[in-house]
């Protein structure tokens, strides 16, 4: 495989982890943020989407559905109505702030990373191979007999 391949699969990677931790921190975490502040941290607190003034998307739904990290932060009544898990409270504060993350910042690192790759798609090669042969000459022919 190309080291040019490998960049290119580094930054899609990269872009995919970006989108997704945005779409956490802004979407998934308007109604985290909304159940932190007023406190619905127990089924007698919790409160529908309908008094937190949210619509169920289909993905808020899908995040939701049984056995994923957010349903196991978002908790559900029987009733329909959510409050976030006392244990997790912590840690949900802190995944789901939202305020670092603009949709300006996220463009603003995709087109960063998108720049150093372009750049190390052009430098790399030509230093991998001047390396090459400089190991080759330092080292000799590695006792191919040529």
């Amino acid at each position: 495989m190309e080291i040019t391949t490998l960049i290119w699969m580094f930054v899609l990677g990269a872009s995919v982890a970006m989108c997704i931790c945005y779409y956490n921190s802004r979407f998934l975490g308007r109604l985290v943020r909304k159940l932190i502040e007023i406190d619905a941290t127990s089924p007698e607190t919790a409160l529908s989407l309908d008094e937190l003034d949210l619509k169920m998307t289909p993905a808020l739904k899908y995040s939701l559905r049984p056995g994923t990290s957010f349903s196991q932060t978002v908790l559900k009544t029987a009733d329909d109505r959510y409050y976030i898990a006392p244990d997790r409270l912590s840690m949900a504060k802190t995944k789901y702030r939202g305020k670092d993350t603009t949709i300006v910042f996220l463009l603003i690192c995709l087109l960063g990373l998108v720049v150093v790759a372009a750049a190390l798609n052009h430098i790399l090669p030509d230093l991998l191979n001047g390396a090459g042969a400089g190991f080759g000459e330092l080292f000799g022919d590695g006792g191919n007999g040529r």
